[in-house]
């Protein structure tokens, strides 16, 4: 069976290293290629324009978690792509504006206490690892990184971009995701047919319970010939 090239576009750390039980659950047939995100204060424009330079001219199937949603959407116009995976992702600011002045460096200065990890990002059932991976991977971004990612956030819309994109897309939708509301993949099918499929998990759907996101995954891939 020829493989299948998936691009995976990370959350908002960017570093592309918490794929790895995502990446050790994934079908034979699919290679997996981590793609980290510069380490710059760049712009969504900017980080897609960056992304597109590394990669290769074949067609390739995107999976994009939260932040980097508006990139893989983004690079469907710079470079050939199959088919989109968006997990907990947005087009438009998921939530208030006025928390932009909220968001400084400061805020990451001290490591997140487990409660707040468990409680927003990995879930009350993770294992001990997974919550110091993620601990130890959001640790190694600096906090300007991290707060200018963040305003970018607060501040995006792109939902023309997305309204113009024909690629088949799938938005994976955790079951408890306390960050990203409902209301962010309920814009998105308004603007253009997307398949959406709920998977139980929590925001870091694809590292707490990869088992049950890869079926739906690969029926969707099936279904568009991939």
């Amino acid at each position: 069976m020829d493989q299948t090239r998936v691009l995976l576009l990370p959350g908002l750390d960017g570093t592309a290293a918490l794929f790895q039980r995502f990446i050790a659950a994934a079908p034979p047939h699919l290679t997996l290629i981590p793609i980290p995100l510069p380490h710059e204060g760049l712009s969504y424009s900017e980080l897609a324009d960056s992304i597109a330079a590394r990669l290769p001219d074949e067609p390739s199937v995107i999976v994009a978690e939260s932040f980097s949603g508006p990139i893989a959407i983004a690079l469907t116009t710079r470079r050939p792509v199959k088919a989109l995976i968006l997990c907990n992702s947005f087009v438009t600011a998921p939530t208030f504006k006025v928390l932009r002045w909220l968001v400084t460096p400061g805020l990451f200065r001290r490591p997140m206490p487990e409660y707040l990890l468990r409680r927003y990002l990995v879930g009350r059932s993770a294992d001990a690892a997974l919550v110091r991976d993620v601990a130890a991977t959001v640790a190694s971004v600096r906090g300007e990184i991290l707060s200018a990612r963040l305003r970018l956030v607060l501040e995006m819309n792109e939902t023309a971009t997305f309204a113009r994109c024909v690629v088949p897309t799938l938005y994976l939708r955790s079951s408890d995701d306390r960050i990203v509301p409902d209301s962010a993949w309920r814009r998105m099918a308004s603007l253009r047919p997307m398949s959406t499929a709920r998977v139980p998990g929590p925001h870091l759907l694809l590292q707490a319970n990869p088992d049950r996101a890869w079926p739906v995954i690969t029926a969707f891939l099936d279904e568009c010939g991939v």
